[in-house]
């Protein structure tokens, strides 16, 4: 009986040790020094804006982390579109996304008052709001959903590019077939405007130009040179319609796991890669797109010979639509300016 019983004994201790390590494993991700390997996709090409915040923050992570976490990154859609993307963080078949807020919308459905025409004066004004009370209410939001919002970046500026003429006032607008998103406040936004806003997928948008079902757009600089939209529309506007944000979201579980060091040190290169993007990639890229397009016989209006005033003024009928949705945040941002 006295062995049975010291065998016994050894065998609780046994499951305890082992129960032990398992929860330590699964609360604090990292604990025993292992390394992490995430795997992050995006849809732009690796020599785009978002591919090349992407490689930086692979290249980064490594140095902040000690080597304890290393970043896989997919560019090109090879993991799926944007909101494939996102649902697969969500649910963590992948640990990590870069995409646009209108593809987080589909899942937090309050990231869509960026969506809103004339809704920041500038990009200073953009940063200022999302990384501040906004930004910290839509990454609440967002965690509902199972969704960690690491940050928000610029994607870049909605303007108006066309086949037909350069665009100074609203009346140059009127009657233009533009492709837009199947997305209503964009549509109401080119109604108000006086064109015809007509969906169609991105990867149909150059032929559709070609053949004349659209005139043109309302496009980014990295849209224009990325789709090479510059080759069928000559004409470009700095109307700045919108503003487009671009997010950076992660398994809201997996971050969670690590460790109060690793998060810290993985927060800090977070920042790091997006201020580093807002300082030199961004900035560096919107150059040599104006660049390229110039070359390539496009005409840009600037926003100072554009009269602005007036198409704030039409989309007041897209704010008296939309805005009640979006009181909580809107009304910060008017406050703001």
């Amino acid at each position: 009986m006295k062995k049975q019983s010291i065998i016994l004994l050894f065998v609780v201790c046994c499951l305890s040790l082992l129960m032990g390590a398992c929860g330590n494993k699964g609360g604090n991700e990292n604990a025993s020094g292992d390394e992490i390997v995430y795997r992050l996709g995006h849809a732009a090409p690796e020599n785009d804006p978002a591919g090349l915040l992407s490689n930086k923050m692979a290249d980064d992570i490594k140095a902040f982390t000690s080597e304890q976490i290393t970043l896989e990154v997919f560019p090109g859609a090879q993991l799926g579109g944007e909101v494939e993307m996102v649902e697969q963080v969500r649910s963590g078949t992948i640990d990590m996304a870069i995409v646009t807020s209108g593809a987080l919308s589909n899942f937090v459905q309050e990231v869509a008052f960026l969506d809103m025409p004339f809704l920041f004066e500038d990009f200073e004004h953009a940063r200022e709001i999302l990384q501040g009370e906004v930004g910290d209410k839509l990454k609440a939001k967002a965690e509902e959903k199972g969704i960690k919002l690491l940050t928000f970046f610029d994607y870049g500026i909605a303007n108006i590019s066309n086949n037909k003429r350069d665009i100074y006032t609203l009346n140059d607008v009127k009657g233009l077939k533009l492709r837009t998103l199947e997305n209503e406040i964009f549509m109401d936004t080119f109604r108000a405007l006086g064109a015809d806003p007509v969906p169609i997928p991105y990867p149909e948008l150059y032929t559709s130009i070609q053949q004349g079902v659209v005139d043109g757009t309302d496009p980014l600089n990295v849209t224009m040179t990325g789709g090479k939209i510059y080759e069928v529309n000559k004409h470009l506007s700095k109307v700045g319609i919108s503003y487009r944000a671009g997010v950076i979201v992660m398994n809201l579980e997996k971050y969670n796991a690590l460790s109060d060091d690793l998060k810290s040190k993985f927060d800090s290169m977070i920042i790091d890669g997006r201020d580093y993007y807002h300082d030199t990639i961004y900035p560096e890229y919107e150059a040599s797109a104006e660049k390229l397009m110039k070359e390539n016989g496009v005409n840009i209006i600037e926003a100072e010979d554009i009269d602005l005033e007036s198409f704030k003024e039409a989309v007041q009928p897209v704010y008296d639509k939309h805005e009640a949705k979006f009181s909580e945040f809107i009304s910060i941002i008017k406050e703001s300016r």
